[in-house]
């Protein structure tokens, strides 16, 4: 009876801890597989199916993707600010995730935590830019 009690509980954890990180969104099906795709398989790179209709191009390269360049200094400020928040903003407590707070309330939660997390002017400008990107609309 002593040993199942601890291997019960430490399934429980598992199971709540796997639930919450299950990734979830359009486009998905209850596996959190995307849909349309059975557990195992990989999209078809070639998009056989839809090249087919005639619908869409095929480049050849799987996954390619080019962004409009007026987008990339925004997103290198976006992925400089997701790394240190990661970093700086976790030392002291958990992450918060950004999308339970408006632009407006990281705005005010900037202005009191930043001088806590020794941030320099540019490291807060990026850290705003990934919450503002990623706070609730």
């Amino acid at each position: 009876m002593k040993k199942i009690i601890p291997v019960l509980s430490l399934m429980i954890l598992v199971w709540g801890c796997a639930k919450k990180i299950t990734p979830t969104g359009s486009g998905s099906n209850s596996s959190g597989m995307p849909a349309g795709n059975a557990v195992g398989t990989l999209p078809d790179p070639a998009g056989s199916s839809a090249a087919a209709q005639g619908s869409v191009e095929n480049t050849g390269t799987f996954g390619s993707k080019v962004e409009p360049k007026e987008k990339t200094a925004e997103l290198a400020s976006v992925m400089a600010g997701q790394s240190t928040y990661n970093a700086k903003c976790g030392r002291c407590h958990g992450l918060k995730v950004t999308t339970d707070f408006t632009a407006e309330r990281w705005a005010s939660i900037m202005a009191v935590m930043a001088p806590r997390a020794n941030l320099t002017d540019s490291e807060k400008e990026n850290v705003y830019a990934f919450v503002k990107a990623n706070a609730k609309k």
